[in-house]
């Protein structure tokens, strides 16, 4: 799978931080969600008013440095893995310039997910190609 990220900025506000003056760890989840919801609409060129086609069903975050009030992060977003009904995205989150050091790298798992009927469903063949032809741009 190609190695193109889908980025996404994302500025440090003050009530994202802790007593530490660092961002709180619950808050990446926030971030995480975010560059998740804006690389998949913009993947699939979906009004952000209409529900993806997936749902998140794991998240996981591994601190690495902190993030402070003001900084101006990058959430580097890419497919991984490609299940039968599932994927999974890889999210680095960096300060915001040129070679700077990740600060967190996070994990989702999505599912294919049918609303109406409430079930799961295969990933379509439609999907896993504009995944694939958007990794290998660049």
């Amino acid at each position: 799978m190609g190695k193109q990220y889908f980025e996404t900025a994302i500025e440090v506000k003050y009530r994202d931080v802790d007593a530490m003056g660092h961002v709180g760890s619950a808050v990446y989840y926030d971030y995480l969600q975010h560059a998740y919801l804006t690389f998949m609409h913009a993947l699939l060129d979906l009004p952000l008013s209409k529900k993806l086609p997936h749902i998140m069903v794991k998240t996981a975050c591994e601190y690495l440095r902190p993030a402070c009030y003001g900084d101006r992060l990058k959430v580097c977003s890419r497919v991984t893995r490609f299940g039968t009904k599932s994927f999974d995205i890889e999210h680095l989150m960096r300060l915001d310039a040129q070679d700077e050091p990740v600060v967190a790298k996070a994990y989702s798992t999505h599912v294919m997910f049918d609303y109406e009927n409430n079930a799961s469903l295969p990933v379509p063949d439609a999907f896993r190609t504009r995944v694939e032809r958007f990794q290998s741009e660049g």
